[in-house]
């Protein structure tokens, strides 16, 4: 059964207000790279998250494509506890994401303004939310290094896994 949870802001441009009482017991947030196919994205779920699997735990995952959408999918392939955040609402998610989030435990709709920080503080919000956090990262900057930084500043357990790409997909050309 689908649950959605807003967490309405009152002022703009300032992130949903998390206090340590929101803080999820056992829960792991996945976040990484758009540049990720399937079976790449499988088998560093399989090395580097398995070992969490069928504890009880809550999954925080974001709903954009690569890493978001395989965690999606090979969370529910293993019946665990998974929640989507989303910067705006659901409704004004991609086409293509709604039918997974029809198979979530909960979608979590931050209602942000569309700018291009709403991914940043969506990000900031699932930490704030989490015990461990698991950032899937291809070595360049950007959302996945300033969400890994944020968890370290936060004391969360921070693990960031390093994603090689073939040489075609890193220049373009794949």
């Amino acid at each position: 059964m689908l649950d959605t949870l807003c967490a309405r802001r009152v002022v703009p441009g300032v992130r949903p207000p998390v206090s340590n009482s929101m803080l999820i017991k056992s829960s792991i947030m996945i976040t990484g790279s758009r540049d990720v196919d399937r079976v790449k994205a499988q088998t560093l779920f399989e090395q580097h998250l398995s070992p969490f699997l069928s504890q009880g735990r809550t999954w925080l995952v974001g709903t954009a494509h690569g890493i978001d959408h395989w965690a999606m999918e090979w969370l529910l392939e293993n019946s665990e506890i998974c929640w989507g955040v989303v910067p705006y609402t659901r409704f004004k998610q991609p086409r293509w994401v709604q039918p997974w989030l029809e198979q979530l435990d909960r979608i979590i709709e931050l209602q942000l303004p569309q700018r291009k920080t709403a991914s940043v503080i969506r990000n900031r919000y699932m930490v704030d939310l989490s015990q461990i956090v698991f950032g899937f990262w291809v070595g360049r900057g950007g959302g996945i290094t300033k969400t890994l930084k944020y968890a370290l500043r936060q004391r969360r357990e921070t693990h960031a896994i390093p994603i090689f790409l073939s040489a075609d997909k890193v220049s373009g050309l794949a």
